[in-house]
């Protein structure tokens, strides 16, 4: 009888080695990326604890060993540990109806506090995507990349400095769950109705509903419009919708419920409701404009995704010919260029738009996070004319 084959040079163990190899070699690479570029202990621990557990099914292959049992052994105690560290510092969260900054849960959503999204702090989620997208994105540089880093670093930085919205969870696996190709979910909304000192406490507010573009609904943004309503008296209630395709089934629901907690929140005015979006959120204003035109004082787009068919189609004339939109972009806009733009402003002017329009010298698509002090203002100024 011819020697049995041991189980890592057999055929079934060549194949089962290889296909965890494949599987899992996305996970390294990210645990690899993420401890090498992150900024928090949490981050650390979790790609440490992902380096030590993925090799352990492999090593079942070489179990009759006893140097390859210590090692799983060492490998699973370390990266338990690691887990459970990580696992400690993952934010808890119960909304407060009473709070002024809020993340709504509704539609069967819940907070999971063990969700990879809510392990990993999300500046080291985007620190790492950065990295991603200046290699694989031709609009992105690897020098803007860098600056991009920095003033983002800088805005969580003032995220965690503020008492309001540092205990609010990360909602960005409503974006993976896209990318691996589940349906968004509906219902989950950042809120922040500030407390207006000196005001008339009968007059109600105007109110922004905010839409995200791709990749999500960063806490970043939250942090940028906190300080425009702390400053403005301004409510903003911003939706998430997975990546940010907002024409896709669910996202009209997204934009209605989001615009159906103002219309139900006692200090805000239903008559002062204005949709923005930034990006591709600039595709979910224009068709949360026509799906219900009269509702909405006003558009405001950023750094906007205007899509040609539906800017130039009747339906767009009629239900917004004559009203008022906001548009603010950088001339340095490699994604949604300044000549895009104006093409589609020059049909919004064809129905007779009451149009403001900044183009920013010298800024690009990220200039929410590089120009905030002068976009805010710029928005400030048009929704004082509302």
């Amino acid at each position: 009888m011819g020697k049995k084959p041991e189980t890592e040079s057999s055929s079934l163990g060549c194949i089962l080695s290889g296909t965890w190899t494949l599987a899992s070699l996305p996970f390294w690479l990210g645990a690899v990326g993420l401890l090498v570029v992150s900024t928090t202990s949490a981050s650390k621990l979790f790609a440490i604890a992902l380096i030590c557990l993925l090799p352990i099914p492999l090593n079942f292959l070489h179990w009759q060993r006893t140097s390859r049992k210590i090692v799983s052994v060492l490998l699973l105690v370390i990266g338990s540990v690691a887990f459970f560290f990580c696992a400690r510092q993952a934010a808890d969260y119960t909304d407060n109806p009473e709070a002024r900054a809020r993340v709504i849960y509704e539609n069967g959503t819940n907070h999971s506090r063990y969700s990879v999204a809510n392990l990993v702090p999300e500046v080291d989620q985007y620190i790492l995507g950065s990295y991603l997208l200046g290699a694989i994105d031709p609009n992105l540089s690897w020098n803007r990349a860098a600056d991009l880093r920095r003033n983002v670093r800088e805005t969580y930085a003032d995220l965690q400095n503020d008492a309001d919205l540092a205990p609010l969870p990360c909602v960005l696996g409503s974006t993976y769950r896209e990318m691996i190709g589940l349906k968004p979910r509906t219902g989950i909304s950042f809120v922040y109705v500030p407390k207006r000192t000196g005001w008339d406490p009968l007059e109600k507010q105007t109110a922004i509903v905010f839409l995200h573009g791709a990749l999500g609904n960063f806490q970043a943004y939250w942090t940028r419009w906190k300080s425009f309503a702390d400053k403005t008296g301004v409510a903003i209630v911003a939706p998430a919708f997975g990546t940010g395709n907002w024409e896709k089934d669910g996202g009209l629901e997204a934009i209605e419920q989001a615009r159906k907690f103002c219309v139900a929140h006692p200090r805000i005015d239903e008559e002062k409701l204005v949709l923005a979006g930034i990006s591709n959120g600039g595709t979910g204003v224009i068709q949360g404009g026509l799906a219900d035109p009269g509702k909405w004082r006003g558009l405001l787009f950023l750094s906007p995704v205007l899509e040609k068919s539906a800017v130039e189609s009747n339906d767009f004339a009629n239900s917004w010919g004559g009203r008022k939109a906001l548009i603010i972009t950088g001339e340095q806009d490699k994604r949604t260029t300044a000549d895009y733009v104006r093409k589609a402003v020059s049909s919004m002017e064809s129905i007779k738009m009451e149009l403001e329009t900044h183009y920013l010298p010298d800024k690009d698509h990220f200039l929410i996070y590089s120009d905030w002090p002068e976009v805010q203002k710029l928005i400030e100024e048009w929704v004082k004319k509302l």
